[in-house]
């Protein structure tokens, strides 16, 4: 393992055991964060990731299903995704 690999591993083993305590608690932060600062999920992240100087894809395993759609639901509006299909109501 390289010492950027190590860095990242011990980067994100330092989030999962000193910050948070599972991705649950993870992703509700982001959100929370989203949600005062009003902006979307997906530029939280991004920030969250650069003010702890870690690649976004480092913390991927630790974002629950219900931030992921809402990541997913804004890169679609921004046109960074094809929009999913949707039933019609």
């Amino acid at each position: 393992m390289t010492e950027t690999e190590e860095s990242k591993t011990l980067t994100v083993e330092y989030l999962i055991t000193r910050e948070f305590n599972n991705s649950t608690e993870f992703s509700i932060h982001i959100e929370k964060q989203a949600i005062q600062r009003k902006i979307g999920c997906f530029e939280a992240l991004l920030e969250y990731c650069e003010n702890k100087g870690i690649e976004p894809v480092a913390v991927a395993g630790m974002i629950t299903n219900s931030l992921k759609a809402k990541i997913q639901a804004e890169a679609e509006e921004m046109n960074l995704l094809k929009k999913t299909p949707k039933l019609p109501v």
